[in-house]
C-alpha cells in the first residue's frame, strides 16, 4: 500500500507540471541560483571555531581534568543531536502536512488508519469534511483556550503556591495547525441502546505557549506538541427525545502517543533519559483521566445517573492459561557464540494496565508454564492481549518474540486454545488456552462454579474466581471532625481478603465525594466480605468502617446493593452511599472440553506406569530400642596422685548395638556419676545381636578401662522394659544403671497424642528428644524428569531429609525416568510438624526439582500409609513413584496399659550404702545431682471440647452449624499437668556457732562474713553477707514454683567472704520428699563437712486453693511480716495458658507477621516462642507467676512480630478472676490496639497460696522486746559481745525470738519462764535423711483478735530510744521460749508429758502498734449541698447606648453573681434590651451558711460598664424552698426583670436514682457549655504508712495532691516523717460517678514523688452508702506504703427528677430505637403560682418522619383544649429543612392552677410546606395597643414611620407564607400529635420530658 501511495502521489506531481508550467519554470530558475561567498559568514564560520576551542584552552590553562571536559562535551554532544533530531522530525511533520502529496510520499502513514483521504476502507471511513470544519473553527478553539488558561488556570496557579505569586502566561499561541480525525470506525455489533465510534486522531500543532516567573527570573515554555491515538467515544442511551443522545463518554482503550518540544528553561527536559520522564509523566496524567478503566463522561440531558456511565460493568472475564512454549530462540551463548546454549524464558502479558510475569524457567528453550491469570474486560473489540517472551539474564533481559490477539475473538469463540507465533523473532511460539466468562446476574451456576473451579490445578499463587465485584464510592455525609475540630481529607480502604484499594482524596470536607469505582476478584462470595475503612489522608485517623459480607449480595434478586450504609465507629448521623455488584462469572460447560495440557500422549503413558510401588517383603518390618543412660556407682579411681594417693576418674560410656556407636559425656572427677542422656537405634530383629557397653575414664594421652557389659537383644526383646542396675565386668568394682526399652509400633493414630505428651515430660543432659514415630520410606521411580542444560539426560539421584537426618541414593545412568529401588527410614519426633524434602539432582551437581511431603498427611491415611505418584515442584510433569508408612512408637509408660501399676524400680539390693570414704565426701557435690524420677503415670483422657451451636449454647445431639457460625475452639486445651505446681517458701533466719576463718595473722580467735547459698534444681539465690559475725542473722525468704517430682533436694552451703577465694563453712541437704510431707519445718539444722555451726530455717510447701475465701486472710498475714531483703510473700499463683490468637493484623509491609508474645506481671515477663508466619498463630504455651496481690496485680500481654512490630495488647485484672468459677478465666480476648476481630484465647487460672502456719507465737509470762542485732563499731564491744556470746553458750531460742521480733513487726512474743538450754542439747549429728521433720501445729488467725487491741501511739523516735535501752541490758537477761520444732535425739514424749508452761497456745498478745483501720472524720464532714443557679433571660432592661446621647438606644448586658467569695460573670449578649443567657452555675456551700445570694447587671462598655440594676436573695430561703422559677425586679434603676431557675439539690446516698439523674442531664443544654453535676464527692484524708525515704536517705516532708477531672486540691506540707497525718477534707463536683477518676499524687514538698493512688469513682456506687473508707495500698511506692482515707459519694436527686417519676401518668420518653410512630417532642411544663403562669418550653423534636421525598419545614402549634380561642393558641417559628428541629422557646398562658389542671395540652408539629394548594400558611393578627413596643427582638427587623398614639391605633398582621409550594403535590399539614392531660403534671415542681407524637386525633 505504501507502494501504491507514493505512484500515486509521482503522477499527481507529473499532473501539476503539465497543468502549470510557468510555476514549474520558475521553480526551475530557483533552483538553479547558487549562493554566493560572503565575507560576513567566513568571520562567523571563524568565530564560531575560536568560540569552540576556547573552553579547551581555558581547560588546559587552569589545568581541569581532561575527563570533565570530555565528559561535559558528551552531555552538549548528546543535548544537541537530541534537540536536532527533534527539531527535524517537527519540521518534517509540519512540513507534511502542509502538503499531504509529500507527506504521504515520506512514509508517515504506516497503516491504514493513516492513509490520505481518497483512500478508504470498508470498517475506517475518512471524516474530511470534519478536519475542514476544525480547521475553519481552530483559531476559536483557540481564543477560548487562551482565555482559560489566562483567566482561570493562570490565577489558580498563583494561589496555590507562594513562590508562584508572580507567574503568568506571556504567550499563548495554538497556531495555525488544527487536530485532524484521520479515520473513524463505526461498530454496530454492540447493544443497540448505544453509538460506539473508535476515532483516530493525529495532531501535530505548532503551539506555542510561554511562561514567566518574574520572582525567580525563569521563563520556560512549549513549543510544538504532537499526539496520536485512537479514541473511543460512545453515545449513550439513546433517548426519544432532543437531543437523542443522553451523554458522550470518552477514553483511549490504549495510551496516545505524545512528543513535546521545550523551550526556555525546560530545555533541560531534551537531556537524554529526561525527555523520556518528562513525555511519561505527562501521559500518565493524561491516563489517570482518559485511559481505560477511566473515563471521560459529559452529560447532556439534566437527572442522569452518570455513576452508571462512568464506572459501567465490564463486558466480561478473560482466564488466560499460560501452558508452555515451543522453539524459542536461545540466547545464552558461550565463549562469544562459539558454543550454542539454552535460554531461561518468562513471559510477560499485558490488557490494557493490567500486566502478568510469569516466572521463569532454566535452561530450556521449550518451557511448561502451566499458570492461569483473570483479566477484566472493559471494551470489545479493542482490548487486545499481548504477550513477550524474554530471556532472563542477570544484566539486560533478551527479547525473545511477541504475538497479539484480540479479545473480541475469544468472545466470540468462548474458548480459544491454540499455539501462536512469536513475531520479531526467527522461531518460536507460545500455547495459549483463553476462556471468556460471562458475567451472570443469578446464582443458580454459582456452587457448580466453585466446583468446578476446585478442580483447576495452577502454578499461580491465586486460585480461580468465581464472581467478580464492582463497588461504585459515591459519597458519604457527616463525617466526624478531626481533633481540634478540624475538617478532615477522607479517602477510603476498600479490602475483600488480602486485596487493598484505595480512593482518592477528597480535602478539607465531612461530605465527600468520591465517585470512585473499584474491581475485586471472588473465589468464594459465601466466605468472604468487604471491608471498608474511612480514614483521614494520613491513613492513621479513622473515621468509620463498614464490614458487608458479600453473602448479602447472594440474597439480592440483582446481586446489588446500592443505598445508604450506617459507619460504624463514627459519628451518629454518618453514612456513606455505596453501589455493590457482585457478578457469577460462567462459562458453558460444553466449551470445556478440551483438555489444558498440550500433550496428547500424557494419558496413554500415564496409564502405562505402575501406579504402586512393590517394595521388598522385608520392608518397614524394623523396632526402635530406647537406652537410657541414668548413672554409675563404685568406679575404679583410675586418676592417682603421685601413683598412691587414691584419686578420682573422668568416666564417660560408649554404647555400641547394630553397628552403631554412643558415646556420653565426660563426669569430671567423679566415682557416682549421673549422666542422664538418652539414645535411640532403629533396628531389625535378628539372633545374635549384642548391646555392648564399655567405660573408661578420660585422660590426656589414652583412656583407661573401667569395665564393659554385655546384653543380648533377644532378652531386651523379650523383656520389653528394662529398668536395671547391671555389675561391669573386668574390674574390681562399678555397676551403671541403665532403662531400656524396646517400642512396639503401632498402624494407628489412637496414642499419638499420649505419646507426644509422654514425650513432653521427659528431659534428658544430652538434648534428646524422644521419638513419636519411624517413618518408612521406599523410593521406587522417577518420571519425565527435565534434561541437564546441556540437552543431555540427567544421572539422576535423590537425597532424602527429615529433621536432621539425610540418606542419598544412588546416582544412576543417564535417564529421565531413573529407578532406585531403595529403602530408608527415619525418626520422628513430632509426625504433627515434620517434613519429608526429597531433592533430586544430576549427579548431585544441577538440580532437576523437589518434593516436599508434610508428615502429618500420613496421619489422615489408610494403615497411615501414602503409595502413588508425586509430582516435582519447579517441574509438573516430572514425577516420583514412592511409598511412606509411618509406624507410631507406643512405650509401655505412654499408653493406657500402665494406668493402675507402678512403675518398675530398681531393686533394693542394688542400693549401696554409703561409706564413710573421703572420695565420697568430697564427690557429694557431684553425687547429689537429682536423678531420674520414675516415669511419670500416664495423662488423663483430654476431652475435646463441647460443640457448639449457631447460638453458642451447647447443643444435645446433632450440631447445625451454619455458614457463619465460628468454627474456632472456645476453650483452651493446656496439657493435663498444666497448674499442678505449688510454691517453696524459705525462710533464712540466722547461724550460730559458725567456724572462724578470718584469723589475725593466723592466730588468735577471728571472724567470719557469712552468707549461704541455696541451690534448688536449676535455680540458686544468695543471701546478703553479714560482716564480722559468727552468729549472724539474715531474715530473708525466698520463694519458688516447683513441680513436686521436679527436684529431689535441696542445698544449702554457707562461705566466708573473703577478696579472694571464700572459705568454706558448711553445707547441709534437705529432701524434697520430706518438705512436701512435712508441709512446715521450722528447725535448727547442723552444719555438715566443718566442725561448728547450725543454720536455723523454715522451709513451707505452700499448697493452693481455687476459693478466693482465704485471700483476705492471706493478705492480712502478708502485711505483718518485713524481710531484710526486701521479699513480699507471695498471696497467689498464677497459671497462664496461652494457646492461640485469630485475625492478627499484617505487617506495614503487607507480609503476615511473624508472631510473638510476652507476657509481663509487676517485674516479671515471660517471652512466648516466635513461630513462623501466619495471622492465626497457636503456641500452647503455659507459664506461671508469683502474685502479690491478686487485688492489684495486672497481666499484660503484649504482641508482636519478632519482637519489632506491636501487633496487639491485653490488659487483664487479676482480681477479675476472684469472681469467677474456680478462679478460672478461660475464653477468646479482644486485643487492643489491633484489628476490630483481633482476638487470643488463653486460660488464666489463679491459685490461692494457702499457708499452713498462719501466725507464730508463745505465751511467757511479761512480753519482752529484742532490738534487731546490730553489728558494733568498736572491737572492744564487739569482742565482749562475742566474748559473752561463747561463754554463755546462747541456745536457739534467743536467736529465734530476735528472729521472730523482726519478721512480726509489731507483735510481742511473751515468754513463760527463763530457761537456759546448753548447746549439748542440741543434736550434732541431726540428718535430715534420716529424721524425717516434724510439721508445727497450726496457730489461730491473728485477725480474730485485732478486736480487742488498742493502738499505742509510739512515734518512730521513741522506738528508737526503746530499743537502744534494750540494747544494753545484759543478754543473760533475755527470756528463753520453748520450742515443739527443736527435734531432739530421741523420739519425742507424748503431749501429755510435755510440760504446761512449754505448750504452744493459739493466744496473740497486742501489737506494739497498731495502725487504725478507718478514719475519724470531724463533724460535719459531707454535710454541703450544691446551689444550682440556671440564668434564663432578662426583660425590658434600660437602654444605655444612645446614638449621640438622643433617641432610643441599646444596651449590651451581663450579669454577676456574688455568693460570698465566688463570683460568677455570664457572657454579653449584644445589643439586646430582653436577652436570652441560658447560663447555669452550680457551687458547693453549706446548708447553715448565712448567706445572700447578690445578682448585679451592667450593660457592657469599652471605658466603664454602666449599671442595669441589683437585687438579692437569701440563701436560707432557696433551701427552704429547694426549687424556684420566677421573674425578679432589679432595684436601683427604672425597670427590668431577670428571669432565674434556683435548685438547692438534696444529697442521696442510694446509687439507684443516679441513672435518672445521667438521663435528665443528657436533656440540658447550656449556652456556658455547663454540665450538671449527678454527684458530689467528699474525701477525708487522714494518714499515710511507711512511705519511702528520700533519694539523700531523709524522710520526707509529704504532701498530697487530689485530682479529679480538671480539678484538683493540694494538702500542706507537713514536717518530715514517712508517717504524716494530714486530716484534712475535700470536695468535688462529679459529672459522671462512672467515668470519672479520683488520682492522689503524694510528693516531698511537691519534689520528689512518693507514690500514687488512682480510685474509680465507680467502685464506691457498689459500696453500701456509696462509702468506702480504708487504707488503701499505694503505687509507685514501698511494698507497704499505704494510705487512709474517707471516700464519700451523695448523688444529687434534682426536684426535676423525680416529678415525673412521683406522678406516674405522664407519657415516658421512648428509648432509642422506640420513638413514637411520628417522632417526639420535648417540653418543659411549669405553673407559677404568684403571677398565675402556665408556663411551655418547647425544646426541639426528634426523628421527625417526613411525609414526602422533601425534607420538611417543620413548627409546633400549641392549643389548650377545650377552648380554642386565640388566646389559648401558640406556635413557634418554622426550621427549615430538618427532622430533628430546635424551638428552645417559650410560651406563658393566663391561668390560674386549678383552671390549668382543667386543661389539656394539645402539641401539634405541622409541615409549613403542606397546604400547597394556598400559598398562605397561617395568619397571625394581634392589636398593638397590647404590645410593649419597646426593646422588641427577633430575626428581622422593620420599620414603620409611625407615631406611638398612631401606631396603638393599628393592627398588625402577620401572614407565614411558603414560598416552595406546588400545585401538584398533597402532603400532609400535621405531622405529629400528642395531647397531655395537664391534671396528671406536677405543674409546680416542673417536668422537662420527651413526648411520643402520633397520628392526628
Amino acid at each position: 500500500m505504501q507502494n501504491a501511495g507514493q505512484d500515486g502521489s509521482k503522477g499527481t506531481d507529473k499532473a501539476n507540471t503539465a497543468l502549470s508550467g510557468e510555476d514549474a519554470t520558475d521553480s526551475q530558475i530557483e533552483t538553479q541560483k547558487t549562493p554566493g561567498i560572503s565575507a560576513t559568514a567566513v568571520l562567523w564560520t571563524f568565530g564560531k571555531c575560536l568560540s569552540a576551542l576556547l573552553p579547551v584552552y581555558l581547560a588546559g590553562y587552569y589545568r581541569i581534568s581532561t575527563s570533565l571536559v570530555v565528559f561535559g562535551l558528551m552531555v552538549y554532544s548528546g543535548w544537541k543531536h537530541t534537540r536536532e533530531a527533534k527539531e527535524t522530525r517537527l519540521r518534517s511533520a509540519i512540513h507534511l502536512l502542509s502538503n499531504e502529496q509529500e507527506y504521504t510520499s515520506t512514509k508517515v502513514f504506516k497503516s491504514k488508519r493513516d492513509l490520505p483521504a481518497w483512500v478508504n476502507f470498508p470498517d475506517v471511513e475518512k471524516v474530511e469534511w470534519l478536519n475542514k470544519v476544525l480547521q475553519q473553527a481552530w483559531p476559536f478553539i483557540g481564543q477560548y483556550l487562551e482565555k482559560l488558561l489566562i483567566d482561570t488556570i493562570a490565577p489558580a496557579i498563583r494561589g496555590s503556591n507562594s513562590h508562584l505569586q508572580t507567574f503568568n502566561f506571556t504567550k499563548i499561541d495554538m497556531g495555525d495547525k488544527s487536530m485532524k480525525v484521520v479515520g473513524v470506525k463505526a461498530h454496530t455489533e454492540n447493544d443497540k441502546g448505544q453509538v460506539l465510534l473508535d476515532v483516530y486522531i493525529s495532531y501535530v500543532g505548532n503551539v506555542e505557549i510561554n511562561v514567566e516567573v518574574k520572582r525567580y527570573f525563569c521563563k520556560a515554555g512549549v513549543k510544538g506538541i504532537q499526539l496520536h491515538g485512537m479514541m473511543r467515544v460512545i453515545l449513550e442511551p439513546l433517548i426519544g427525545d432532543v437531543p437523542i443522545v443522553g451523554a458522550v463518554t470518552m477514553f483511549f482503550i490504549r495510551r496516545p502517543k505524545l512528543d513535546i518540544n521545550w523551550t526556555g528553561m525546560t530545555n533541560l527536559l531534551d537531556i537524554p533519559g529526561l525527555n523520556v520522564m518528562s513525555d511519561s509523566m505527562i501521559m500518565d496524567i493524561i491516563a489517570s483521566f482518559l485511559v481505560l478503566p477511566n473515563r471521560l463522561t459529559v452529560p447532556l440531558i439534566p437527572d442522569l445517573h452518570v455513576a452508571q456511565l462512568r464506572s459501567p460493568l465490564p463486558r466480561g472475564v478473560v482466564r488466560i492459561h499460560l501452558l508452555e512454549a515451543a522453539d524459542l530462540a536461545a540466547k545464552d551463548n558461550y565463549i562469544k557464540g562459539v558454543i550454542a546454549g539454552m535460554s531461561d524464558p518468562y513471559a510477560l502479558l499485558r490488557v490494557g494496565p493490567q500486566s502478568f510475569t510469569s516466572h521463569h524457567v532454566d535452561n530450556t528453550t521449550c518451557p511448561k508454564w502451566a499458570e492461569m491469570y483473570e483479566v477484566i474486560v472493559h471494551e470489545v473489540p479493542g482490548q487486545e492481549l499481548e504477550v513477550e517472551v524474554y530471556d532472563k539474564d542477570p544484566d539486560q533481559d533478551d527479547f525473545l518474540g511477541r504475538t497479539k490477539m484480540d479479545l473480541g475473538i475469544v468472545k466470540k469463540s468462548k474458548v480459544v486454545d491454540e499455539w501462536f507465533p512469536l513475531k520479531d523473532t526467527k522461531t518460536g511460539r507460545v500455547h495459549l488456552r483463553l476462556e471468556w466468562l460471562t458475567l451472570v446476574s443469578n446464582t443458580d451456576q454459582l456452587d457448580e462454579v466453585i466446583k468446578r473451579n476446585s478442580t483447576v490445578s495452577s502454578k499461580t499463587a491465586d486460585p480461580p474466581s468465581a464472581a467478580i465485584l464492582a463497588v461504585y464510592l459515591d459519597k458519604a455525609e457527616a463525617l466526624p471532625m478531626k481533633k481540634g475540630n478540624k475538617e478532615p481529607s477522607p479517602m477510603v480502604q476498600l479490602s475483600v481478603q488480602d486485596l487493598t484499594r484505595e480512593s482518592r482524596t477528597a480535602w478539607n470536607t465531612v461530605n465527600p465525594e468520591w465517585e470512585d469505582a473499584f474491581t475485586f476478584f471472588i473465589q468464594d462470595p459465601h466466605k468472604q466480605d468487604i471491608d471498608i475503612q474511612v480514614k483521614d489522608n494520613d491513613r492513621v485517623q479513622s473515621l468509620g468502617s463498614l464490614t458487608i459480607p458479600l453473602s448479602r449480595l447472594l440474597a439480592r434478586s440483582d446481586l446489588s446493593l446500592d443505598q445508604w450504609f450506617q459507619l460504624d465507629h463514627s459519628g451518629s448521623a454518618s453514612r456513606i452511599y455505596i453501589n455493590a455488584v457482585l457478578r457469577v462469572l460462567w462459562i458453558d460447560e460444553a466449551h470445556l472440553q478440551t483438555p489444558l495440557s498440550s500433550s496428547d500422549s500424557t494419558g496413554t503413558k500415564a496409564a502405562a506406569r505402575p501406579q504402586q510401588t512393590t517394595p521388598d517383603a522385608n520392608f518397614a518390618n524394623k523396632g526402635v530400642l530406647r537406652i537410657h543412660l541414668v548413672g554409675a556407682q563404685n568406679l575404679v579411681a583410675k586418676d592417682k596422685v603421685m601413683g598412691m594417693i587414691k584419686g578420682k576418674s573422668d568416666p564417660y560410656v560408649k554404647i555400641s548395638i547394630g553397628g552403631k556407636t554412643f558415646k556420653s559425656d565426660v563426669i569430671k572427677g567423679n566415682l557416682n556419676p549421673n549422666w542422664n542422656e538418652m539414645y535411640e537405634v532403629v533396628l531389625t530383629e535378628l539372633p545374635g545381636q549384642e548391646l555392648l557397653l564399655e567405660m573408661f575414664d578420660k585422660d590426656m594421652d589414652q583412656d583407661d578401662f573401667m569395665g564393659r557389659l554385655k546384653i543380648k537383644l533377644s532378652d531386651l526383646i523379650s523383656a520389653q522394659h528394662t529398668d536395671e542396675w547391671y555389675t561391669l565386668s573386668d574390674v574390681k568394682s562399678g555397676r551403671v544403671h541403665l532403662v531400656m526399652e524396646w517400642l512396639p509400633t503401632e498402624s494407628e493414630s489412637d496414642h499419638l497424642e499420649q505419646v507426644l505428651h509422654h514425650q513432653s515430660l521427659q528431659a534428658f543432659k544430652n538434648k534428646a528428644v524422644p521419638s513419636a514415630a519411624l517413618l518408612f520410606l521406599y523410593l521406587e521411580r522417577g518420571h519425565d524428569l527435565p534434561h541437564k542444560k546441556s540437552g543431555k539426560e540427567p544421572k539422576a539421584a535423590a537425597e532424602l531429609v527429615v529433621g536432621g537426618t539425610s540418606y542419598k541414593t544412588k546416582v544412576c545412568e543417564r535417564s529421565s525416568s531413573p529407578q532406585w529401588d531403595e529403602t530408608f527410614y527415619f525418626l520422628v519426633r513430632d509426625p504433627n510438624e515434620e517434613m519429608l524434602q526429597v531433592k533430586l539432582s544430576s549427579n548431585w551437581e544441577q538440580a532437576l526439582g523437589s518434593l516436599v511431603l508434610p508428615v502429618r498427611e500420613l496421619l489422615s491415611e489408610p494403615g497411615l500409609i501414602l503409595d502413588q505418584w508425586l509430582s516435582l515442584e519447579g517441574s509438573p510433569a516430572s514425577q516420583l513413584l514412592l511409598r511412606a508408612e509411618l509406624k507410631i512408637l507406643s512405650p509401655k509408660m505412654a499408653i493406657g496399659d500402665v494406668d493402675h501399676k507402678e512403675p518398675p524400680k530398681a531393686s533394693k539390693s542394688f542400693i549401696p550404702e554409703k561409706k564413710p570414704e573421703v572420695d565420697t565426701v568430697q564427690g557429694s557435690g557431684d553425687a547429689e545431682r537429682a536423678p531420674i524420677s520414675a516415669p511419670a503415670p500416664p495423662p488423663p483422657a483430654v476431652v475435646a471440647p463441647e460443640k457448639l451451636s449457631a447460638t453458642g449454647v451447647i447443643s444435645e445431639g446433632v450440631v447445625k452449624v451454619s455458614a457463619a457460625v465460628d468454627l474456632r475452639p472456645q476453650k483452651a486445651t493446656p496439657d493435663p499437668s498444666f497448674g499442678r505446681e505449688g510454691v517453696l517458701r524459705i525462710h533464712l533466719m540466722e547461724a550460730q556457732n559458725l567456724v572462724a576463718k578470718d584469723k589475725v595473722m593466723g592466730l588468735g580467735k577471728g571472724n567470719s562474713d557469712p552468707y549461704v547459698k541455696i541451690h534448688i534444681g536449676g535455680t540458686t539465690f544468695k543471701s546478703q553477707v553479714i560482716k564480722k559475725n559468727l552468729n549472724p542473722t539474715w531474715n530473708e525468704m525466698y520463694e519458688l514454683i516447683l513441680a513436686q517430682n521436679s527436684c529431689k533436694e535441696i542445698l544449702f552451703e554457707l562461705f566466708d567472704k573473703d577478696i579472694d577465694k571464700d572459705d568454706f563453712l558448711g553445707r547441709l541437704t534437705i529432701g524434697m520428699d520430706d518438705i512436701v510431707q512435712a508441709r512446715y519445718t521450722d528447725q535448727w539444722f547442723t552444719l555438715n563437712d566443718v566442725k561448728s555451726g547450725r543454720l536455723h530455717l523454715t522451709v513451707e510447701w505452700m499448697t493452693t486453693a481455687s476459693q478466693p475465701g482465704g485471700l483476705d486472710k492471706v493478705l492480712q498475714l502478708r502485711s505483718l511480716y518485713s524481710y531484710q531483703n526486701k521479699a513480699v510473700p507471695s498471696a497467689a499463683l498464677l497459671f497462664v495458658f496461652l494457646e492461640r490468637a485469630h485475625s492478627l493484623p499484617l505487617k506495614k509491609s503487607g507480609k503476615e507477621p511473624k508472631p510473638a508474645a510476652e507476657l509481663v506481671l509487676k517485674g516479671t515477663s515471660r517471652k512466648t516462642k516466635v513461630l513462623d508466619r501466619s495471622t492465626a498463630p497457636q503456641w500452647n504455651e503455659g507459664f506461671h507467676f508469683l502474685v502479690h496481690d491478686p487485688t492489684e496485680d495486672t497481666l499484660i500481654i503484649k504482641l508482636s512480630s519478632a519482637w519489632d512490630q506491636a501487633l496487639g495488647s491485653l490488659v487483664l485484672p487479676v482480681r477479675e478472676l476472684l469472681s469467677k468459677p474456680q478462679l478460672v478465666l478461660d475464653q477468646w480476648f479482644k486485643l487492643d490496639g489491633a484489628l476490630a476481630d483481633s482476638q487470643i484465647l488463653l486460660r488464666a487460672e489463679l491459685k490461692i497460696l494457702e499457708s499452713k502456719v498462719t501466725a507464730r507465737a508463745v505465751v511467757t509470762e511479761a512480753p519482752v522486746m529484742t532490738p534487731e542485732p546490730a553489728v558494733v563499731e568498736e572491737e572492744e564491744e564487739e569482742e565482749e559481745f562475742r566474748g559473752a556470746a561463747e561463754a554463755s553458750a546462747p541456745a536457739p531460742g534467743a536467736r529465734l525470738h530476735q528472729l521472730a521480733a523482726q519478721s512480726v513487726p509489731g507483735i510481742a512474743l511473751l515468754h513463760s519462764e527463763s530457761e537456759e538450754r546448753e548447746p549439748a542439747n542440741v543434736v550434732e549429728d541431726l540428718s535430715p535423711v534420716q529424721n524425717i521433720l516434724k510439721p508445727t501445729p497450726e496457730v489461730e488467725d491473728i485477725g480474730s483478735y485485732k478486736e480487742d487491741l488498742e493502738p499505742i501511739a509510739t512515734t518512730q523516735s521513741d522506738t528508737t530510744a526503746n530499743e537502744k535501752a534494750q540494747l544494753s541490758e545484759p543478754e543473760e537477761e533475755l527470756e528463753e521460749p520453748s520450742y515443739e520444732q527443736a527435734v531432739p535425739s530421741t523420739p519425742p514424749p507424748a503431749p501429755s508429758a510435755v510440760p504446761e508452761k512449754e505448750k504452744v497456745v493459739s493466744e496473740v498478745p497486742s501489737p506494739l502498734v497498731l495502725l487504725p483501720q478507718h478514719t475519724s472524720t470531724p463533724t460535719g464532714f459531707a454535710t454541703k449541698g450544691v446551689l444550682r443557679i440556671h440564668l434564663l433571660e432578662a426583660k425590658n432592661l434600660v437602654a444605655k447606648d444612645k446614638v449621640m446621647g438622643l433617641g432610643k438606644g441599646k444596651s449590651d448586658p451581663y450579669v454577676k453573681i456574688y455568693i460570698g467569695d465566688t463570683t460568677f460573670k455570664s457572657h454579653v449578649i449584644k445589643e439586646n434590651l430582653n436577652p436570652t443567657w441560658n447560663e447555669m452555675y452550680e457551687l458547693v456551700l453549706k446548708g447553715n451558711m448565712d448567706l445572700n445570694l447578690k445578682f448585679e447587671v451592667f450593660d457592657k462598655d469599652l471605658d466603664s460598664d454602666d449599671f442595669l440594676g441589683r437585687f438579692q436573695l437569701r440563701l436560707k430561703d432557696i433551701i427552704q424552698s429547694q426549687f424556684t422559677d420566677q421573674w425578679y425586679t432589679l432595684n436601683d434603676i427604672k425597670t427590668g426583670q431577670v428571669h432565674l431557675l434556683l435548685e438547692w439539690l438534696p444529697t442521696a446516698s442510694n446509687a439507684d436514682e443516679l441513672n435518672q439523674v445521667l438521663q435528665l442531664r443528657s436533656l440540658y443544654s447550656y449556652q456556658n457549655k455547663a454540665v450538671p453535676s449527678a454527684a458530689l464527692l467528699f474525701v477525708f484524708l487522714e494518714r499515710a504508712h511507711s512511705l519511702p525515704l528520700k533519694k539523700s536517705g531523709k524522710e520526707p516532708k509529704p504532701a498530697a495532691e487530689l485530682v479529679l477531672g480538671g480539678t484538683s486540691f493540694k494538702t500542706k506540707v507537713l514536717d518530715r516523717s514517712t508517717s504524716p497525718q494530714w486530716d484534712e477534707s475535700f470536695y468535688f463536683l462529679l459529672h459522671d460517678p462512672k467515668e470519672d477518676i479520683l488520682i492522689i499524687k503524694l510528693s516531698s514538698a511537691w519534689d520528689q514523688a512518693l507514690g500514687s493512688l488512682v480510685l474509680p469513682v465507680r467502685e464506691l456506687l457498689s459500696k453500701p452508702q456509696l462509702v468506702l473508707d480504708q487504707w488503701f495500698k499505694l503505687d509507685g511506692a514501698l511494698a507497704d506504703s499505704q494510705i487512709l482515707l474517707r471516700a464519700e459519694l451523695k448523688v444529687l436527686a434534682s426536684k426535676l427528677t423525680n416529678a415525673p417519676v412521683a406522678t406516674g401518668a405522664l407519657p415516658r420518653a421512648a428509648p432509642d430505637g422506640d420513638a413514637g410512630s411520628c417522632g417526639q417532642v420535648k417540653l418543659s411544663l411549669s405553673h407559677r403560682a404568684k403571677d398565675k403562669k402556665l408556663c411551655v418550653t418547647v425544646h426541639g423534636c426528634r426523628n421527625l418522619v417526613a411525609s414526602s421525598k422533601d425534607i420538611m419545614d417543620t413548627y409546633i402549634s400549641l392549643i389548650l383544649l377545650p377552648d380554642k380561642s386565640k388566646a389559648t393558641k401558640r406556635k413557634t417559628g418554622v426550621k427549615r429543612r430538618d427532622l430533628n428541629p430546635e424551638y428552645n422557646e417559650r410560651f406563658e398562658f393566663d391561668l390560674s392552677l386549678d383552671e390549668a389542671k382543667r386543661r389539656t395540652l394539645c402539641i401539634s408539629v405541622k409541615n409549613n410546606a403542606s397546604a400547597l394548594h394556598e400559598r398562605d400558611k397561617g395568619v397571625c393578627r394581634a392589636g398593638c395597643d397590647g404590645l410593649i413596643l419597646k426593646g422588641l427582638c427577633g430575626w428581622d427587623g422593620f420599620e414603620f414611620d409611625l407615631s406611638l398614639d398612631e401606631a396603638k391605633r393599628r393592627t398588625l398582621c402577620i401572614s407565614v407564607k411558603n414560598n416552595a409550594a406546588s400545585f401538584m403535590s398533597r402532603d400532609k399539614d400535621v405531622v405529629g400529635q400528642v395531647q397531655i392531660d395537664l391534671v396528671q403534671i406536677d405543674l409546680l415542681s416542673g417536668v422537662t420530658e420527651w413526648f411520643d407524637l402520633g397520628e392526628e386525633q
